[in-house]
């Protein structure tokens, strides 16, 4: 009963005017939070407007963590990148705020649902560019995984990962970061 009115991490977040959605967490190869957004999506849509922050850990793998982000999304992944956002300085200020709330939102997501104090344990984070990854529904595994998927890889290469991964062809490991940022190229 104690518990009853503390009140969960929200991953809906508003950063520089900016709303922006934490939609997966993950570490070690283990999906540890799925936003609702993305329980929400019919399970053969890929979503590939999500952007990955690396958080590095003093001990062990880092923690990954995935957003969405209307308004970022279409300004750096469009021709002339981040200019229609404020130029190079704006996007840097808007990407080191959007890393800290995030960062906010998993130390207090790690402690409030899974008992776990990373306030401490994580040192730094890294953000990654836009077109590193595809959130897609693995039935093996029954959620989303924020596959990796770059600008060189053709359009059926998430879905052709995804079905390799529920075919046991090869391991969600094989397809997620796990020990540093995904590939850009």
């Amino acid at each position: 009963m104690f518990g009853l009115f503390r009140k969960e991490a929200q991953s809906k977040l508003r950063v520089m005017g900016h709303d922006l959605e934490v939609i997966s967490i993950t570490r070690d190869g283990q999906i540890l939070f799925t936003g609702e957004s993305a329980r929400r999506f019919p399970k053969d849509h890929f979503e590939g407007k999500i952007m990955e922050i690396a958080f590095l850990c003093k001990s062990g793998s880092p923690y990954f963590a995935y957003y969405t982000c209307t308004d970022y999304y279409f300004a750096v992944a469009a021709p002339g990148g981040s200019a229609s956002f404020g130029g190079p300085l704006e996007t840097e200020k808007f990407r080191s705020a959007v890393s800290q709330a995030i960062g906010a939102f998993l130390i207090k997501f790690l402690k409030d649902s899974l008992k776990i104090d990373a306030s401490r344990e994580i040192v730094s984070f890294s953000h990654n560019r836009v077109h590193t990854n595809v959130l897609a529904y693995v039935s093996s595994i029954g959620n989303w995984a924020p596959i990796q998927h770059n600008d060189t890889e053709d359009d059926e290469t998430s879905e052709r990962k995804v079905a390799a991964v529920d075919s046991g062809r090869i391991k969600l490991l094989d397809v997620i970061a796990v020990n540093e940022v995904s590939p850009s190229a």
